[in-house]
């Protein structure tokens, strides 16, 4: 494993991180807690969360997984989206419900999707209060079983949210108060980022956002500012949403959002066996100047595997990533 600085921060962390969406939802307790200690083991220690991952059974998780280890992982969450009481109440029957779909094969897929469906029609409500932010935090606490967050990430806050600026003032308390180490922003796109940035006085030390081989926008347009400010960057969806993942959802019955396939547009990236398509996908954000962290959805232990063998495979070269920037991309 590579490590990085993170910005500005005391933070040092691996340049791959392990997205815990799928901790707790798509996979059980013990195959999540079986992945997040492969994860360690190869060395990640950085993970993202949030506490409408799993309905807060993605905190819980990677809380008993690092409750002895706490000093060796960089914990990520967010505040800002409030579950719905329904999601709760849904969640404590989570565990009934996904042992009932092994008993039943025939059914799992058709339950599934009206699990999701239930699950998107369930609106999270957006709440940005200080009171809500206060309490958000301490049941993240709670959940994550640790006395600090390493790294608070407004999630996906509106534009006038950012601009009038009242939440970080709430922010900089729970630092203050030993609550958060650092803070940041899990922007919606980037022109969320853009107006944060235009607020020095938030005193953010990392952005979120999307970067891939079909989303490059962030390179010209924001990479260049937080590098000068010293905000860390944690570059999500190296896959597009799937997209750059070919096989995805046909090896472990899991359904997925997007398409299943990856069309030819980066087949050069793959010529000769040279790499994976995830892996250049991975190895593409790694080698973006300005990234602190690649972050990647995880929920198995060859999920882990591949993505860290990432890290021995060979680079894409200058002419890759000079075709990659240059051609026209279609999402």
């Amino acid at each position: 494993m590579k490590y990085n600085k993170f910005g500005n921060t005391e933070l040092e962390t691996s340049v791959i991180g392990l997205g815990a969406a799928p901790i707790g939802s798509r996979t059980g307790r013990a195959e999540s807690l079986q992945t997040l200690h492969k994860a360690l083991d190869l060395g990640v220690t950085f993970y993202d969360t949030a506490p409408s991952y799993g309905q807060g059974s993605s905190e819980e998780i990677i809380g008993e997984a690092f409750k002895k280890k706490r000093d060796q992982v960089v914990l990520t969450t967010k505040v800002g989206s409030s579950i719905s009481s329904t999601l709760q109440l849904a969640a404590k029957f989570k565990p009934l419900i996904r042992s009932l779909l092994h008993e039943i094969p025939g059914v799992r897929q058709m339950a599934q999707r009206r699990i999701q469906s239930f699950v998107q029609s369930q609106t999270q409500t957006n709440n940005y209060q200080s009171s809500y932010i206060i309490e958000s935090v301490e049941a993240s606490l709670k959940r994550l079983r640790s006395e600090y967050i390493d790294l608070l990430l407004l999630h996906s806050p509106p534009d006038d949210v950012i601009e009038r600026g009242e939440v970080f003032e709430v922010l900089k308390s729970l630092v203050q108060q030993g609550k958060i180490r650092y803070y940041g922003l899990s922007a919606g796109s980037i022109e969320s980022a853009l107006i944060c940035l235009k607020q020095p006085e938030c005193g953010i030390s990392a952005l979120q956002v999307t970067l891939n081989l079909y989303e490059q926008e962030i390179i010209d347009q924001l990479l260049p500012i937080a590098k000068d400010r010293g905000i860390a960057i944690v570059a999500r969806e190296p896959f597009a949403h799937g997209k750059l993942i070919p096989s995805l959802g046909k090896s472990d019955g899991l359904t997925y959002l997007g398409p299943l396939e990856s069309d030819d547009q980066f087949s050069f990236l793959t010529d000769g066996g040279k790499r994976t398509i995830t892996q250049a996908a991975l190895q593409f954000v790694l080698q973006t100047e300005g990234v602190s962290v690649a972050l990647a959805g995880m929920s198995k232990s060859n999920h882990v595997m591949e993505n860290v063998a990432t890290l021995n495979v060979s680079p894409l070269s200058d002419q890759e990533l000079e075709k990659v920037h240059s051609m026209p991309v279609k999402l």
